[in-house]
């Protein structure tokens, strides 16, 4: 076994740590200890260092878990010391040292202000790894994960603490915010030279992801790189003046001088990034590309790619939860494939040679095509992976990277490192801020970001195929003139793989959604009529200055499913379940607003429910029971109460209604199949008399897990189980989905016992 299939072994038997719940994760490192044994046996020592190596990367995993599921929530006060400040805009987080080592996040609540690498005396409520959990959105466990976060804190008071000095770093990170404390641009500014992006504008962050130019921001392997490339381009300058006056022969003659002082130049600028986990990866495949160029020894693009992912994970088995980390060694793979298989030089037979002014021209011609030859194999074998972890495009994305790469890459980030060597002393710092401007009005007519359901996905991958097929066999025309028909062909064979399943399969009827929304309440009846998913909703989650749970969990998955809103319920007025509505009418501006108050948000008017109102969406029918009249603002005894009949089954949605309305229309309702537990599961509300009459075989409760009321009451709970009702909590299994068909219905939860181990619910 040689090095290159000892990499590819070993990062095909780590993979599964990104999908294994935990008790398959033992399971592995059995079959792991097995097949060192055999090794042992057969006395293969390569094979054996294999087997160490895996076996090293699931114990680390079985490790973390264990750390996770130790954690216990207590309140202290305790010395803490800033590492990163994450958000510091509409609200504030950051991630922090205890003094024990861990890890920890923070909700920053304190009135203290928050400043990086400086130590607080807070008083901390320490709490287990713990996040919402929907079907295809973000995984925020999965990410404490990858940054080796351990615990989660709420901070409401904190003393900052009297230090002797600050870090070299903060001092100089400091020093640049007062130099650019009046510049409109300073946000981007600082994340460009210290990879901070906790003061960027929101505004200026929208331009950026919706032109697909948001990886420019983030201080990664493409900013190493450059930095490098800077520190190489002076070196051979250097070696030029040095050869000019016939000085320093060990120097100018040395090949890896100039390396040398690249890298040292990646290592300054990983240093000002605080050497953050995307800057230390390169670093370290930097490091690897040197060593072997050292040696003496040649390898294969796609040798050395193998060589450095399997070294990233062997260090960090963490790595491969990490987003960041796919999307960089994917977007390398992309372009060594595409400078493999579709080279310029393929579609461009043209001699680039020319003398004088002429080869001026040539050269700048040719960087040109080189520019947009590279951004063109970005978008076409790069898209698979933006669609997977963005679900949309950048509708002018290519445009914009040929525009903005250049500019940042060349102009820009020198530009700000050069005020940061010479402290603005020629006033760099303005000179910076207005090209950032610049850039900004060049970004902002080109930000378009358009989100596509699964399907169009699907199309636009299908096409992504059809043009590389043609670009392939147009190298081999000559070959393939009489066979274009090939090229469609398989496009639309892949097309096929999708639709296929779409006839033939199992699909539901109408889904009935439960959101992990946190404290509050958002649901969805989901149908099918002329050919389209439609959606009914029952409520929309909390709201917040600069955000709400329709824009974080909602919205993006009926747009990537594809849902048209028809309707938008909402049982009162209070923002737990009101929250979301103007987000949600923004977006689906065409959907009826249905209401037991008179309170406007928007300019939509709303259809009143009360009692004996009837809809018919599709095969979904919803009689309204309560409340008797419409009032001006809703109240939790004014919610809107709905029987949903979806063929012989029953629904009862209640609300927040307490005991008194129950007793009020509860001989209206008969019996159901399925209850939503009024008022996330307090005392208040389900009572024996709504279990009695409605004998319900399964009911969801919408609770939010740190919620201060500590909801789910347990006498509810008993209830429950006492009529024999099987319960499922959303804080408890994430989002839940029940799927109504002929045959019956099925009940999936996000969060299950065969769930990855990242998703576990941990702590009590």
């Amino acid at each position: 076994m040689n090095l290159d299939r000892f990499c590819y072994y070993y990062l095909f038997a780590t993979l599964p740590i990104l999908v294994l719940p935990k008790v398959l994760l033992y399971g592995g490192m059995g079959s792991v200890g097995i097949f060192f044994v055999l090794a042992l046996y057969k006395k293969q020592l390569r094979y054996m260092f294999l087997a160490i190596a895996v076996a090293l990367s699931y114990a680390i995993t079985l490790w973390k878990i264990s750390q996770a599921e130790l954690v216990q929530v207590e309140k202290l006060s305790e010395k803490i010391q800033i590492v990163q400040i994450l958000k510091q805009q509409e609200y504030q987080t950051a991630i922090a040292k205890r003094e024990n080592g861990v890890r920890i996040y923070l909700n920053w609540q304190s009135e203290t202000p928050l400043y990086l690498d400086r130590f607080y005396q807070a008083e901390l409520t320490i709490r287990p790894i713990s996040s919402r959990l929907n079907e295809g959105n973000f995984d925020r466990q999965k990410w404490y994960f990858a940054q080796n976060i351990q615990q989660i804190s709420t901070v409401r008071n904190a003393i900052l603490l009297e230090q002797q000095s600050v870090p070299f770093r903060t001092a100089w990170l400091e020093r640049a915010k007062m130099a650019t404390s009046e510049l409109d641009t300073q946000g981007l500014l600082l994340a460009l030279a210290f990879g901070e992006r906790a003061w960027l504008k929101q505004a200026h962050w929208d331009i950026f992801q919706q032109t697909s130019t948001a990886h420019l921001i983030a201080i990664s392997g493409l900013h190493i790189a450059l930095a490098m490339g800077i520190g190489v381009l002076f070196a051979r300058i250097g070696q030029w003046f040095l050869c000019r006056l016939g000085i320093d022969q060990a120097v100018r003659f040395n090949p890896f001088f100039a390396k040398s002082i690249g890298f040292c130049f990646a290592l300054g600028y990983s240093f000002l990034a605080g050497f953050a986990i995307p800057t230390v990866r390169a670093l370290i495949a930097i490091c690897l590309v040197l060593l072997c160029q050292v040696v003496r020894r040649y390898y294969t693009s796609w040798q050395l790619w193998w060589r450095c992912v399997a070294l990233l994970v062997l260090l960090d088995p963490m790595a491969l939860l990490s987003d960041s980390f796919w999307l960089s060694i994917l977007a390398i793979a992309s372009l060594i494939t595409w400078y493999q298989f579709f080279p310029m030089e393929k579609y461009l037979p043209v001699k680039w040679q020319a003398k004088g002014i002429g080869k001026f021209s040539i050269k700048s011609i040719r960087f040109a095509c080189g520019l947009l030859h590279l951004q063109l194999g970005i978008w076409l074998i790069f898209s698979p992976v933006q669609l997977y972890f963005f679900d949309g495009i950048a509708t002018f994305g290519l445009l914009a990277n040929i525009i903005i790469v250049p500019l940042y890459s060349m102009v820009l980030v020198p530009l700000i490192l050069v005020s940061l060597i010479t402290d603005n002393l020629f006033y760099t710092w303005q000179i910076a801020d207005w090209l950032a401007n610049w850039s900004i009005v060049l970004l902002e007519p080109l930000a378009t970001w358009v989100e596509l359901n699964y399907q169009q996905q699907w199309q636009l991958l299908s096409l992504n195929l059809f043009i590389l097929t043609l670009l392939y066999m147009w190298q081999f025309r000559q070959k393939w003139q009489k066979k274009w028909w090939i090229s469609p062909l398989i496009a639309l064979s892949f097309y096929t793989v999708k639709v296929i399943p779409h006839f033939w399969g199992r699909i539901p009827q109408v889904e009935w959604l439960n959101f992990d929304i946190g404290q509050g309440l958002a649901m969805a009846l989901i149908y099918w009529e002329d050919n389209q998913k439609k959606a009914i909703l029952y409520d929309t989650g909390a709201s917040w200055r600069g955000g709400s749970m329709a824009q974080l969990e909602i919205i993006p998955y009926l747009k990537r499913e594809g849902v048209d809103v028809k309707a938008i319920f909402i049982s009162h007025d209070d923002n737990d379940h009101a929250g979301g509505v103007e987000d949600l009418l923004e977006v689906f501006p065409h959907a009826t607003f249905i209401s037991p108050s008179n309170k406007r948000y928007n300019e939509t008017l709303s259809t009143p429910c009360i009692n004996g109102k009837q809809w018919q969406f599709g095969g979904v029918k919803l009689e309204a029971i309560y409340p008797i009249q419409q009032v001006e603002r809703a109240k939790n005894a004014d919610s809107c109460v709905l029987v949903v009949k979806l063929g012989e089954y029953k629904l009862l949605f209640t609300g927040d209604s307490g005991i008194q309305q129950e007793r009020q229309f509860i001989h209206q309702v008969g019996r159901v199949d399925f209850l939503q537990v009024g008022h996330h599961g307090s005392n208040t509300s389900t009572s024996q008399t709504l279990l009695a009459n409605s004998q319900p075989k399964f009911a969801i409760i919408s609770a939010g897990r740190w919620n201060p009321w500590r909801l789910p009451n347990l006498q509810v709970e008993k209830r429950l189980a006492n009529y024999g009702v099987t319960s499922l909590n959303t804080a408890k299994v994430g989002m839940v989905k029940v799927s109504f068909d002929e045959r019956g219905y099925k009940i999936n939860t996000a969060r299950t016992k065969w769930s990855p181990w990242y998703q576990n619910y941990f702590g009590k």
